[in-house]
């Protein structure tokens, strides 16, 4: 095998190479797919628009029915018809005509309304100019009127209007007719109505969409009639008027298919209108999608060329350009292993290899970040393990003192004081709980109440307490004394300048919230300023007030994250609210998982 002196050629040749096959094979393989996908995609246009189209003008024609079932059931058109004879103009003619006359500009598409009677009645109305109507005894002759009377009360559509007036004319209109019958006795036949629809906003709604400059859009109706085109061709609508056989073939197409036209390849697309028979084709010339593969043919070969003369020099580049930042960055590694993690390499380039030695710096940076937030962190939970060690001198001890002084209390009769000491004796309990970090939000609250009736002894003017707690949050498992701190700092320094006559109200509530507990406790006192708020949260280690609130808060989020920090909401001369949440913690399996894991 061929060798090279240095490392550079070495990787120059191997890099061309490698890159130069690929460039061809991806070329080929990019003409053939873009050309692919244009086919695919015009034929999924077509598709998706000519779907489109149909549901527009079948809701455009399910609303024209549905104003011509509106029209036959209108209580004063049943009134009317039902009549023995048509009378002299009423009330309910004039309602009749008001109501026709406001359908009739709300649906611009109707051109006329024509309502016929069995009792000789008759309306009509036009909106660009009157037309002589032939009278219903003669237009019963008619196949329009067999055809309406076929279909017993359903709607029946004709491409053309004129069998409805004496003097015929071409007109840019359909007919909608429909068999009025009694609604209350269906065999009764009332009369008949005839309504105009208007072409041209089908014709719009066609025009307004867009698929390319040869593109053009056929509506064919279920007699095979040319109802609308999209661009006007006068060779391609007399073809399609006088050929029914190539009409029958093009609508006979399923989906989308090539097709011949007057010696022309089309890609057609064909979707039907289910509920009206009528079917919607779309036609764009293979000439058309032939000149855009020969365009994609011509990119594809500039790009390739392209690529190839930048492929060649940045070889050339990068050749000299990666042996010495490699070099530079495995040194750096060598030392990092042997412990020295200040470690930063000099980038200056902006490639992978550049971007390789900016994430090896951050990764030093985050890596001694890391080690100084793990220190931090084993120390603040060395020095909370040392406390609470502290707070479990001679437990036993105490608790015996505090029964002896209830007991002796109880027989003494001073009730106030056996309960104030058997308040204390429960909340030292739960306090200790045997030396473990946890326990049950049901002791919290136990814990809390003890804590309440001892203080609510000490202050009894001070405060009145409201505890609202759903049952459903005791079995899960917290961390000790929560809420404690935090109802110690409202009862201590909210309601110290309290007015004995009106004592505050401190109340705790504690909801189930999804996929965690809420605890609000709040006050009615004096308020802080925002400054405060901000010092109780982040009061230094030495300072001696607001030591419990801050404790709690560090606590959530040394165990459960950042986003389970305390939330404080004060104002001057109304009152503080504290939020603060936890996760739910089912079993102490959980909590022993989540503490092992030192937190978040």
């Amino acid at each position: 095998m061929f060798t090279f002196s240095r490392l550079h050629n070495k990787i120059f040749v191997y890099f061309f190479i490698m890159i130069l096959i690929p460039v061809i094979s991806l070329g080929t393989f990019s003409y053939l797919m873009a050309t692919n996908f244009l086919q695919t995609q015009t034929e999924n246009n077509q598709t998706q628009i000519s779907r489109l189209i149909g549901k527009n003008i079948g809701m455009m024609l399910s609303d024209a029915q549905d104003i011509s079932d509106f029209i036959g059931n209108n209580e004063t058109i049943q009134s009317i018809l039902s009549e023995p004879a048509p009378k002299q103009t009423s009330y309910s003619d004039s309602n009749l005509y008001n109501f026709l006359a406001n359908l009739k500009r709300a649906k611009t598409y109707i051109t006329f309304i024509i309502l016929y009677g069995e009792n000789g009645y008759m309306y009509r109305d036009f909106v660009n100019f009157y037309r002589q109507v032939i009278p219903y005894s003669d237009f019963k002759n008619s196949t329009t009127y067999m055809a309406t009377a076929a279909k017993d009360g359903k709607p029946h559509w004709e491409f053309y209007t004129s069998p409805l007036f004496t003097y015929p004319h071409s007109y840019n209109e359909m007919l909608l007719g429909r068999r009025i019958v009694n609604i209350y006795e269906p065999d009764q036949k009332l009369g008949a109505l005839y309504l105009g629809f208007n072409r041209e906003a089908i014709d719009e709604s066609i025009k307004q969409v867009s698929i390319g400059k040869s593109t053009n859009i056929l509506l064919f109706d279920d007699n095979y009639n040319l109802v609308s085109m999209g661009q006007e061709n006068r060779e391609l609508r007399t073809e399609m008027a006088e050929n029914l056989e190539l009409k029958k073939s093009l609508l006979q197409l399923k989906n989308t298919a090539t097709f011949k036209l007057m010696n022309v390849n089309y890609l057609t697309t064909t979707s039907s209108i289910d509920t009206f028979g009528w079917t919607v084709v779309i036609l764009t010339p293979m000439e058309e999608i032939t000149k855009q593969h020969a365009l994609f043919l011509k990119i594809t070969i500039v790009l390739s060329l392209s690529l190839l003369i930048v492929i060649t020099v940045i070889s050339a580049l990068l050749s000299r350009g990666i042996t010495q930042p490699v070099k530079t960055l495995l040194r750096s590694m060598h030392n990092f292993k042997r412990g020295d993690f200040n470690q930063q390499v000099t980038v200056q380039s902006r490639d992978e290899i550049g971007m390789l030695g900016h994430k090896y710096n951050e990764m030093v940076s985050e890596l001694n970040d890391l080690i100084h937030k793990v220190y931090v962190s084993q120390t603040n939970q060395k020095m909370i393990e040392l406390r609470n060690l502290q707070s479990q001198i001679e437990p036993h001890f105490l608790y015996n003192t505090l029964d002896f002084i209830f007991l002796n209390s109880k027989i003494n009769g001073d009730n106030q004081t056996a309960e104030v000491v058997y308040s204390l004796s429960q909340l030292f309990r739960l306090s200790l709980n045997k030396g473990q970090d946890y326990y049950t939000v049901g002791d919290e609250l136990k814990q809390i109440k003890a804590y309440i009736r001892i203080q609510h002894a000490r202050f009894p003017n001070r405060f009145t307490p409201e505890l609202d707690m759903d049952d459903a949050i005791e079995p899960y498992l917290t961390l000790k004394l929560v809420l404690q701190p935090i109802v110690e700092n409202a009862i201590l320094h909210a309601f110290n300048k309290q007015s004995p006559d009106k004592p505050g109200v401190l109340r705790i509530c504690g909801k189930l919230e999804h996929d965690h507990i809420h605890f609000l406790i709040e006050d009615n006192g004096c308020g802080m300023p925002p400054d405060q708020v901000e010092r109780l949260l982040e009061v230094p280690k030495q300072s001696r007030g607001g030591y419990g609130v801050r404790n709690v808060n560090e606590r959530l989020q040394m165990l459960f994250g950042r986003r389970y920090a305390l939330v404080i909401h004060s104002h001057i001369g109304q009152g503080t609210a504290i939020s603060l949440r936890i996760p739910l913690i089912h079993s102490e399996e959980q909590w022993r998982e989540l503490y092992e894991s030192d937190g978040h």
